[in-house]
């Protein structure tokens, strides 16, 4: 019997009163790929990441995270079944340091709450380091060591989009989606982030799914990209066989293909 696939999402729709954002979409993540999800504004690519995290629930199709079902499940059971994400907008702690808001991301793994703090302060202290072990460790791989101690607000954009991203591996998903990871970044920094998130992917072994404006981005950093326009997916598929299809040509980018773009 073939293998589930990490994720599963099966004819999911999506409607708020009479806006349809989403539209029958189905399409699977194997364990360890790399996928790009794209489309114009309004395509409906956050509703599908909502829809994934459990903020939304559609009111038809299924969404299975290894074969068990999601859909409708509260977001933060959805992320102890292993379903991380980072956010398009920044949502950090800016007065928090650079570690501080990495631990925060270590929550679901907290095992010592405030009685064991209270009477059994041994285990307490055992539980703390072993969270701080982890986020340094997080940290040292993503090269975030020299701002450890940095107040977040005082540091460069490109380094708290980096946080942001350590912040969600915290939880240890074996699912990561990123929207926007690259939003607003130089074109260096935005090659620093996608050298990042592959090694993430060689050393860690997580899936990723991207939402993503920079073609020249996608092109270098996913194996396969599913393509909305208004709700309804229209490709997916490699980037070479994406590039050429006449539907995504004419909903997303007109008479500029990938290649174009990414040379």
């Amino acid at each position: 019997m073939p293998e589930a696939p990490l994720l599963e999402l099966a004819k999911v729709t999506l409607r708020f009163g009479g806006i349809q954002a989403l539209s029958q979409v189905s399409f699977t993540l194997r364990e360890g790929e790399v996928a790009a999800l794209i489309g114009p504004n309004g395509a409906g690519k956050t509703s599908v990441f909502n829809c994934i995290c459990g903020f939304y629930t559609p009111q038809e199709g299924e969404i299975r995270l290894r074969g068990t079902r999601v859909s409708g499940l509260k977001p933060h059971r959805v992320a102890r079944l292993g379903v991380g994400r980072g956010f398009q907008n920044i949502e950090l702690f800016g007065t928090l340091s650079c570690l501080d808001n990495v631990l925060l991301g270590r929550h679901l793994h907290v095992r010592a709450g405030v009685l064991g703090a209270l009477f059994a302060p041994r285990a307490w202290w055992r539980d703390e380091t072993a969270q701080r072990r982890r986020a340094e460790e997080l940290l040292e791989l993503l090269e975030l060591q020299p701002y450890r101690n940095f107040p977040v607000l005082a540091l460069p954009y490109g380094v708290q989009k980096l946080i942001e991203v350590a912040r969600a591996l915290a939880s240890e998903p074996r699912l990561l989606l990123l929207d926007e990871p690259t939003a607003g970044m130089t074109a260096e920094e935005k090659d620093e982030m996608m050298f990042r998130l592959l090694r993430l992917r060689a050393e860690l072994g997580i899936t990723l799914l991207v939402i993503e404006h920079d073609l020249r981005v996608v092109s270098r950093l996913a194996e396969r990209i599913i393509v909305l326009d208004y709700g309804v997916k229209i490709a997916d598929g490699p980037p070479g066989a994406v590039q050429r299809d006449p539907e995504v040509i004419r909903a997303y980018l007109g008479d500029t293909r990938l290649a174009e773009v990414s040379a």
